[in-house]
């Protein structure tokens, strides 16, 4: 089945469902649309799969013919690339990446002006121009080949960052950066911070050394490499640098909800202010800002969901579980780098090593299920919300319901394929089984 240009890019396999030819299609499409906007620059730019080199060139090829003027950042992380839209004024960008996708993918990421991707009613409208017969009439475009502007994005972050007390602290960090983007970038941040680390899949060939998705069976060398080299802390990043996992000084990966709650931490002890998180993620954070006197918000699954609640609701920072920290004053997007300079100052701020910060964090038992499913969703929720009556009902995404003994869960259908997604959480395994348990019953 060939892929579909949805809000998160377009993804499919390189040499088949994914072609040059696809590409260049995108590409004139994305063209059009940016002209119909009267867009002069435009950035394109890959992770570190072998495959983006020649699909890059093509982009770049495409868009020049059709008079746009491309600077091309080469690898370059796809937060970064977000970050250089808006603060460079470019009208737009476009990655190639297939994030946390197996090595035989590769795909487009496509941003408008205002630094965000694409929304469901451009993808519709780009959909439309590659359809279409029009094409815009050519006049030669401009190429600049512009790698080092990670710099400018470290100078920013660096801003809202203690680097002195961190500097002070002499940390050791191990590094996987699973041979893409992280390789030649997250090491100067660290160098920055004076940290010394040790790295594994260090060179940025593309040929991913594991499976790139930051999952702890994926994760065994850098876990060996923490204690042999008896780190403080270790640092996993996807191949576009957008997701962070992390291991404590032992050797142990927390939860994936982990690192969002240390990070939520560290932003507001220097800055209190109102947090967002999406349905689906852990109370850990919310315990957070409780504890601070701060709001939490919860808003629909997906980025730019978690994003458009923080823009209406002012939020000092959010995210979303599974390694996605957003932090507006540097990024309005998820944010490895953010990540790690955060984590290391909340070890800073609390002068201890990581696991015992960790064990000090609110501890909840998460269990995630899915489920084929193809019929009445409707129904389903009232006979979910008629067996588990005691809970308060949220609907903005599928069905989240709340218990008084702070468990919940949340159902909600698949964007990508025919099933339903359960989520429960609670202070026990127990209870969190047995909302699990319950919910799958009625299907």
């Amino acid at each position: 089945m060939q892929p579909k240009l949805t809000v998160s890019g377009y993804r499919g396999i390189w040499g088949t469902t994914l072609t040059t030819q696809i590409a260049q299609d995108f590409a004139q499409a994305f063209s059009l649309f940016m002209q119909e906007r009267n867009a002069k620059t435009i950035f394109v730019a890959r992770d570190g799969r072998e495959s983006g080199i020649e699909l890059c060139e093509t982009i770049i090829g495409t868009l020049t013919e059709q008079g746009q003027n491309v600077i091309n950042l080469g690898m370059m992380p796809t937060p970064i690339v977000l970050f250089l839209v808006q603060n460079k004024k470019a009208d737009g960008a476009i990655i190639v990446t297939a994030s946390h996708n197996p090595i035989e993918y590769n795909g487009l990421k496509f941003v408008t002006d205002t630094g965000f991707f694409t929304t469901e009613s451009e993808v519709a409208e780009i959909e439309r121009l590659r359809g279409s017969a029009s094409k815009a009439e050519p006049r030669p475009g401009t190429r600049i080949d512009e790698p080092n502007l990670f710099d400018s994005y470290l100078s920013t972050l660096l801003e809202h960052i203690d680097i002195q007390k961190i500097q002070n602290n002499h940390f050791k960090v191990a590094l996987d950066p699973i041979n893409s983007v992280g390789c030649t970038t997250t090491p100067k941040l660290f160098e920055k911070l004076g940290v010394s680390f040790s790295i594994i899949n260090g060179e940025p060939t593309g040929k991913f050394e594991h499976e790139p998705e930051p999952l702890p069976k994926n994760l065994t060398g850098l876990q060996a490499l923490v204690r042999e080299t008896k780190s403080d802390v270790g640092f996993a990043q996807d191949p576009d640098g957008d997701r962070l996992v992390i291991y404590d000084e032992k050797g142990n990966i927390p939860t994936e909800e982990t690192m969002l709650a240390l990070c939520v931490k560290a932003v507001l002890t220097k800055t209190p202010g109102t947090i967002v998180l999406n349905l689906s993620t852990s109370r850990m954070s919310e315990d957070i800002a409780n504890t601070h006197g701060c709001k939490t918000i919860r808003s629909k699954v997906g980025e730019a969901n978690v994003v458009s609640a923080m823009t209406e609701h002012q939020a000092i920072v959010g995210g979303e579980g599974g390694g996605g920290i957003i932090w507006p004053v540097v990024n309005t997007a998820r944010d490895s780098f953010v990540g790690i300079a955060l984590i290391l100052e909340c070890m800073t701020i609390e002068q201890k090593p990581l696991s015992r910060i960790i064990a000090e964090l609110p501890h909840y038992t998460m269990i995630k299920e899915k489920i084929s499913f193809s019929g009445d969703l409707l129904g389903l929720y009232e006979k979910i919300k008629k067996t588990f009556s005691e809970g308060t009902v949220n609907t903005l995404d599928g069905l989240r319901l709340d218990f008084l003994d702070l468990s919940w869960v949340h159902v909600r259908p698949s964007n990508t394929e025919p099933v339903v997604r359960i989520i429960a959480e609670a202070k026990t395994p127990e209870r969190a089984l047995q909302i699990i348990d319950g919910v799958k019953s009625l299907l």
